[in-house]
C-alpha cells in the first residue's frame, strides 16, 4: 500500500489512470466500479452506464465490466459474485498489489498485518498469481490475460503482458519509483533485469491486472503493452498501445491532445518529405496509428551489444553520423526537430538503417545543433551507455565530432529547458518519494553494518565515545549507539556550528591514559572518526589529543576479524 505522502498524490495525479486509460472499453458499456473512486472519471468518460460500489444493488446483473482496485476480499465465493454481476460475455477487470513483489522480500511490512515477510506466507489474504488464476477459473471465468503494470497499478507508465514481457533492457525506459516506509533493506529498482533474465518476473513484478472473461470463446482483449505518459501536461497525455493486430496506436489521454496527434501526423508527413525515414502514419479517430515492428531501439541495440560484449564504438559513431544526417535533412524547413534521437528510432540490424518513430516536438527558431547536441546527450541519459567508464569519452568524441565544442554549455542549457518545457513536473513527488527512500534504505543498511560498533568499543574498555563528523554516516553511527544504551558523550563536527569543532579536542591534550576531555569540557574517553576515508584526519586528530582515535572502519574491519 501507499504511504500518506503519496496516496495523496495518488488521488489528485492523472497517473491513477494509468493501469487502465489504454484499455479498449467497448463503446456505450455498462460498468460495475470498484475502484474506490480512481477511475470514476476515466470510466465515466469512456463508458456508457457506470455504476459505482455504492450505488450497487445486490442482485444488479448484466454489467459488461467490473473494475475492481484491490479488493477487501479474494475467496472463491467474492470472486463467483463477481461474476454473477456480469452477463454472459462481460469481463472482469482486476488490478491488485503482488503480495510477493520485489518491495516484501526487502522487508516492506504487509499492509495488512503490519509484519515484515506476512505477505511471502499468505498471512495477509492477498493471493499469488497462481493462486488467484485458479480461483477466478474456479469462480467461472473462461478465460484470463494477465498485464503487469509498472511499477505498479498505483503509477503505471508502462503496462506489460503475458504476450508482451518486457527484456532486460527494461532500464531503458523504466522509471520505477520507491516508497519510503522505513523498513525495506535493499533498493528492489536493479534487481529488476536479474528478475527478467532469470524468468521471474511475472511472480516479483510489483502489481497485476488481470482481464477475466465470462466467456473463455470469446476474444482476449487485443492489447498486448501499452506505454503512457498520464505525468505529463494535459496536451502531452498519450497512451502508446502495442496491439497483437500487427498496429499501434497513440491514443491522446486528454482532449487537449488532439491537437497534438495533427501535429505528430504533420511532422511525420514533413520529415518524410525532406528524405528522413520515419514510421508510417495514418490517423484514425483521434488516434494515430501505425505498423508494429519487431525490431530493436537504435537504445536498446547498444543496450545488447554492451550486454554481449560486443559494442562497438566505431559503430555506435556511424550510426551517430546518420542521425545528424537526419537532423540536419529536417533543417530544411527552418524548424528543428527534437526527437530524432537513439530512443525514438529503430534499427534494422539487416540494413543498418534507423526509421524514426514519434516524431512529436518540433521547435520554431532552434538551430539544428541543438537536435545534435540532445541526440548527443543520449550517451549521459542512456542507463547502458551511461553506466559504462566510457561513456564521457564516447561524449567528448561525439562534442568534438560534430563540432559543438566552443558552443556546448549553452546548447546543453538549451537542451535542458526545453527537455523540462517536454516532460514537465507531473512525476516530481514519485521522483521525490524515490529519493527519500533510497536515502532511508542507504541509511538501513549502515546501521546494520554499525552494529557491532558499540560492542567493539566496550571491549575496548570505552564507555564514552566522541563522533566526529556528523553527516549521514555520523547520525546513523550515533543512533546504533544510542539504541545499544551508549548515547555519544558528545559531537565534534567544525562544520555545524551547534557543535564543537575539532579545537576542542586541542585544548585536550595532555591527557594521560585513555583519558577524558573533561579539560575541554568533553566528558569523553575515545572519539571515533565516522568520515570516510579519514585517514587524515585521523592522524591529525592523534596529533592534537592524547585521547585514542579510531576511524569506524577501522573498528568495523576489527569487529569483522
Amino acid at each position: 500500500m501507499l504511504s500518506q505522502g503519496l496516496r495523496a498524490f495518488y488521488d489528485r495525479s492523472p497517473m491513477r489512470e494509468g493501469v487502465l486509460c489504454w484499455y479498449p472499453f467497448a463503446a456505450g458499456a455498462k460498468v460495475l466500479d470498484m475502484s474506490g473512486g480512481a477511475l470514476s472519471a476515466l470510466l465515466q468518460s469512456r463508458c456508457g452506464r457506470v455504476v459505482s460500489s455504492d450505488d450497487y444493488i445486490d442482485g444488479d446483473k448484466g454489467f459488461d465490466y467490473v473494475v475492481v482496485i484491490d479488493p477487501a476480499d479474494y475467496r472463491l465465493e467474492a470472486l463467483r459474485g463477481l461474476r454473477s454481476a456480469l452477463h454472459d460475455h462481460g469481463r472482469l477487470l482486476l488490478a491488485y498489489e503482488n503480495p510477493f513483489a520485489l518491495r516484501y522480500w526487502s522487508g516492506k511490512p504487509s499492509p495488512l498485518t503490519g509484519l515484515a515477510y506476512d505477505s511471502l506466507y499468505g498471512r495477509d489474504g492477498r493471493p499469488s498469481a497462481a493462486a488467484l488464476r485458479l480461483s477466478l477459473a474456479q469462480a467461472g471465468f473462461g478465460g484470463q490475460k494477465w498485464y503487469y503494470p509498472l511499477t505498479d497499478h498505483w503509477f503505471a507508465r508502462e503496462v506489460y503482458s503475458e504476450d508482451y514481457l518486457p527484456d532486460e533492457y527494461l532500464g531503458q525506459r523504466f522509471v520505477p519509483y520507491l516508497d519510503d516506509d522505513g523498513a525495506a533493506m535493499f533498493d528492489e529498482r536493479p534487481l529488476y533485469r536479474e528478475a527478467i533474465r532469470g524468468g521471474a518476473f511475472p511472480f516479483l513484478c510489483g502489481a497485476y491486472l488481470v482481464e477475466a472473461r465470462a466467456d473463455g470463446a470469446d476474444a482476449p482483449c487485443p492489447v498486448d503493452y501499452a506505454a503512457v505518459t498520464a505525468y505529463r501536461a494535459p496536451a502531452k497525455r498519450f497512451a502508446t498501445i502495442v496491439r497483437n493486430d500487427g498496429t499501434v496506436h497513440k491514443s491522446p489521454l486528454h482532449e487537449d491532445g488532439r491537437e497534438t496527434a495533427k501535429a505528430i501526423l504533420h511532422n511525420h508527413e514533413a520529415l518524410a518529405r525532406m528524405g528522413v525515414p520515419v514510421t508510417q502514419l495514418r490517423a484514425e479517430g483521434d488516434a494515430l496509428v501505425m505498423p508494429r515492428y519487431e525490431t530493436p531501439t537504435l537504445w536498446g541495440y547498444w543496450a545488447r551489444k554492451l550486454t554481449e560484449g560486443s559494442f562497438d564504438a566505431e559503430e555506435m559513431l556511424r550510426h551517430y553520423d546518420q542521425i545528424v544526417d537526419a537532423i540536419h535533412k529536417a533543417a530544411a524547413d527552418g524548424d528543428c526537430y527534437w526527437e530524432l534521437v537513439p530512443a525514438n528510432c529503430f534499427y534494422d540490424e539487416q540494413s543498418g538503417g534507423l526509421l524514426f518513430f514519434d516524431q512529436e516536438y518540433r521547435w520554431e527558431g532552434y538551430p539544428p545543433e541543438a537536435a545534435v547536441a540532445r541526440a548527443v546527450m543520449a550517451a549521459r541519459y542512456s542507463p547502458a551507455l551511461s553506466a559504462d567508464p566510457r561513456s564521457a569519452e564516447w561524449m567528448e568524441t561525439l562534442i568534438q565530432r560534430y563540432g559543438l565544442a566552443d558552443r556546448w554549455d549553452a546548447l546543453e542549457a538549451q537542451v535542458k529547458r526545453a527537455t523540462a518545457e517536454v516532460f514537465g513536473g507531473g512525476a516530481e513527488a514519485l521522483a521525490e518519494a524515490t529519493r527519500v527512500a533510497a536515502e532511508g534504505i542507504a541509511s538501513t543498511r549502515r546501521r546494520a553494518r554499525f552494529q557491532p560498533v558499540p560492542g567493539k568499543l566496550r571491549e575496548l574498555g570505552y564507555r564514552r565515545p566522541a563522533i566526529y563528523g556528523y553527516g549521514r554516516r555520523g547520525k546513523d553511527l550515533a543512533q546504533v549507539m544510542g539504541n545499544a544504551g551508549m548515547e555519544p558523550a558528545a559531537i565534534i563536527d567544525e562544520h555545524l556550528a551547534q557543535y564543537p569543532g575539532i579545537e576542542a579536542l586541542g585544548e585536550a591534550r595532555g591527557a594521560e591514559g585513555p583519558g577524558t576531555a573533561t579539560e575541554a569540557g568533553l566528558d569523553v574517553d575515545v572519539v571515533v572518526v565516522s568520515v570516510l576515508d579519514s585517514e587524515g584526519i585521523v592522524a591529525e586528530l592523534k596529533r592534537m589529543t592524547s585521547l585514542p582515535v579510531y576511524a569506524l572502519e577501522a573498528l568495523l574491519d576489527e569487529s569483522d576479524g
